[in-house]
């Protein structure tokens, strides 16, 4: 069975559903960048949150909240 991209959407994301993403999950983002998903870098700074998701093939998909 083939699993479905999770869709993100910069303006509809909290917090909870960017910690329960994974390693392996499938991405994709509303400008079209996807892929799976094979480090993520989270970091907390001057208050905001930045998640980074590095994509196999698909380069980095960055996540500011």
């Amino acid at each position: 069975m083939e699993k479905k991209a999770t869709l993100i959407k910069r303006a509809a994301l909290d917090l909870n559903q960017l910690d329960n993403i994974k390693i392996g999950d499938l991405l994709s983002d509303e400008y079209g960048k996807s892929g799976k998903v094979c480090e993520i870098e989270k970091i907390m700074r001057y208050g905001e949150y930045q998640y980074y998701f590095k994509l196999s093939r698909s380069g980095t998909i960055l996540i500011i909240v």
